[in-house]
């Protein structure tokens, strides 16, 4: 019987015990396909090994399970889950080509990027205990908010293009550029006109295909993780695996604007979820969502992950399967949490070539662009605010061309926010905005 919300079960609803586990399991396989390919390709840019690249799949898994599973009984309440943040996944992409073209070790990052994480962790959960994320939210208007998500695509975009066509070198790989277009290709279409399960798998249909097609082919294998596999079958996660954290002036303005755009992305989230399932919710769930997420960011710079946020794309599964009761996605957290310490799967995923897993999340995580355009559609498009997007793309873009190198004679807080196109381009605009061409609105 349909609810009130066209759905199948709302938020109260009570399936039977066996229609809980399979919806559970349903949610388990989606959770584990939208945050599968972060590590695999995190693990490759720094240049893991096979068994460190599993280690991060686990950890990883099992803290987004853990979050998910927080957020649905103390948090928001809501089928939402808190996977892996585009945004952390972008500013690891970046430290981690800074690390390329500087010679840094990636050692010294992973440790700088833990701070990070626990950093943002704290003052996302002060903020939201304290009451202030009202005041923060009207910093991210929709300009900002477009010109956040644009940046934070373009920012990554040479590295998935890099490794979809198998640069290596100095020179592309043309079979397996042919593949990677592909599959890339494949993925589309099923998002586009597939049939529900298709849609709904997607990403995890074009990785098995590809993963079989580039082994017939015979195409040169780089995996995603390289070395000697670790023979056990529980992994445990340990207390800073990337070792102790480093704290640096650049990460803490790194950690400060992510926080803000995490907080942003709590909101937008809960208000894609709350028009699925159309049922009121309590006044203090934006607070509660945000002190959660604190937490979960925080155990993930203490336990070596990468990073959560409540995923939007939680109320467009909700509307595919029409099931947003609370109980089965509470079961698929659970059984998230289980797979992230079975180390047999981490281990058997960081031998996808790591083409492969480029191909695959190009097309979901180029949807980012689509979203951040569409910001600009509830605005109106004048002259100020044509001038403001204008120049934080051009300035953010232009800074990305520029090799870190470029800025040695400069202070060192100076080099790593300067060479950063992002970070910059968040600066401008809020500058812009609220302050330059504040009194032309």
């Amino acid at each position: 019987m349909k609810t009130k919300a066209n759905l199948l079960y709302n938020l109260e609803s009570k399936p039977s015990t066996g229609q809980t586990l399979l919806y559970g399991l349903q949610w388990a396989i989606f959770i584990y396909s939208l945050n599968l390919l972060y590590p695999l390709v995190i693990g490759d840019l720094f240049g893991l090994s096979q068994v460190e690249t599993a280690a991060l799949l686990q950890r990883s898994t099992f803290l987004v399970g853990l979050g998910s599973l927080l957020q649905i009984v103390f948090g928001h309440r809501l089928p939402l889950i808190e996977g892996v943040a585009a945004l952390w996944f972008s500013i690891f992409i970046l430290f981690a080509q800074t690390a390329s073209l500087l010679g840094l070790a990636t050692s010294n990052l992973l440790r700088e990027l833990a701070f990070g994480l626990i950093l943002v962790g704290v003052i996302v959960f002060l903020l939201s205990y304290l009451g202030l994320l009202g005041w923060l939210q009207k910093l991210f208007t929709p300009i900002v908010t477009g010109c956040t998500l644009i940046l934070i695509c373009l920012q990554v975009s040479g590295s998935f293009i890099k490794g979809m066509l198998g640069y290596e070198g100095s020179q592309i790989n043309g079979r397996v550029a042919l593949l990677s277009v592909g599959l890339a290709a494949l993925v589309i279409f099923l998002s586009f006109k597939g049939n529900k399960l298709a849609k709904s798998f997607s990403v995890l249909i074009g990785m098995v295909i590809g993963w079989v097609l580039y082994n017939l082919l015979g195409l040169p294998i780089k995996a995603s993780g390289q070395g000697a596999a670790l023979e056990q079958l529980i992994y445990i996660p340990q207390l800073f695996p990337w070792g102790t954290p480093v704290a640096t002036s650049s990460m803490v303005i790194t950690a400060v604007v992510a926080a803000i755009v995490l907080i942003s992305n709590q909101v937008a989230s809960i208000a894609a979820m709350k028009d699925t399932v159309l049922d009121e919710l309590p006044v203090d769930t934006g607070k509660r969502c945000g002190i959660i997420n604190g937490l979960s960011n925080l155990l993930s710079g203490c336990f070596g992950g990468i990073g959560t946020t409540p995923l939007a794309n939680s109320a467009g599964f909700v509307k595919l399967t029409g099931v947003g009761a609370r109980m089965p996605f509470l079961i698929g957290s659970l059984i998230i949490m289980l797979i992230g310490v079975i180390w047999p799967l981490g281990q058997f995923f960081t031998m996808m070539p790591s083409s492969v897993a480029y191909a695959v999340a190009f097309v979901p995580y180029s949807q980012m662009i689509g979203i951040g355009l569409s910001n600009f559609t509830s605005i109106e498009l004048n002259q100020r605010n044509l001038l403001i997007i204008g120049l934080t793309l051009l300035t953010g873009v232009g800074l990305m061309f520029v090799p870190p190198t470029a800025y040695v004679n400069m202070p060192l807080i100076l080099q790593t926010v300067i060479s950063n196109g992002l970070l910059m381009g968040i600066i401008l605009v809020l500058i812009l905005e609220h302050l330059v061409f504040r009194n032309l609105k």
